[in-house]
């Protein structure tokens, strides 16, 4: 056995053990918060910001700013701004000098959120909820007309469930404010089942997770074992 295949099996049986360690770690939370579980987790955390800084600082500032300088001087305005943040926001006397720009971020990421909800979500689903009720959809197939009653009246139904200023009056008032009671209270238990089928795959996710991790820690000390056997 040469000297570069043992320093790589020594290599790997020391990556199996500290990522076997380090789960460890992680799920001694089971039994509440404790020191173990914060190193693990600050060690998470200290590693994923020093990764997230180099590719910054590599693809971002010396890539694309840096690199493509000369090419588009307009990049120093973004360079200006970026290196104007980070250096005044570090200074709590000279905190204030950054806050245009942190506004600029907030303003720019704001809108595109927005946007994003707008365009992403709100209009498709009416579009949806129109191409369900069209006569091009209900002449293909008959049951698509009952898809297209579904998909109307839940979307309405969950839309009703945010209003909760139903007046409480005689008349032609109170008739319109117990029908949207009435729509409110149907949206709410769709709420419901939508909420539960999020939380059923966000566990169903969860316990793959676990899973794998079981996984990785019988492979990782039957590694060990071999390696320490010589089998």
């Amino acid at each position: 056995m040469t000297f570069g295949t043992l320093a790589s099996g020594t290599l790997e049986i020391a990556g199996l053990v500290l990522g076997a360690v380090l789960t460890f770690m992680i799920l001694s939370y089971v039994f509440g918060d404790n020191p173990l579980y914060r190193m693990a987790l600050h060690l998470f955390i200290g590693v994923l910001v020093g990764y997230a800084f180099g590719v910054v600082l590599r693809d971002v500032v010396i890539g694309m700013a840096l690199g493509q300088l000369r090419s588009n001087p307009i990049l120093v305005v973004p360079l200006a701004m970026g290196l104007w943040l980070l250096l005044f926001k570090g200074v709590p006397r000279l905190a204030y000098a950054g806050n245009f720009v942190t506004a600029y971020l907030v303003g720019v990421g704001t809108a595109v959120a927005l946007s994003g909800a707008l365009l992403g979500t709100l209009i498709p689903q009416v579009r949806a909820t129109g191409r369900a009720l069209s006569v091009a959809s209900v002449a293909t197939s008959p049951a698509e007309l009952l898809d297209g009653v579904m998909i109307f009246v839940g979307t309405i139904c969950t839309l009703m469930a945010f209003n909760f200023a139903v007046p409480k009056e005689r008349g032609l008032v109170g008739t319109w404010g117990r029908v949207v009671g009435v729509l409110a209270w149907v949206g709410r238990v769709l709420l419901i089942f939508a909420f539960a089928a999020a939380f059923a795959g966000a566990l169903t996710a969860s316990l793959s997770v676990f899973i794998g991790r079981v996984q990785y820690l019988i492979e990782a000390f039957t590694e060990i074992y071999f390696y320490v056997t010589g089998g």
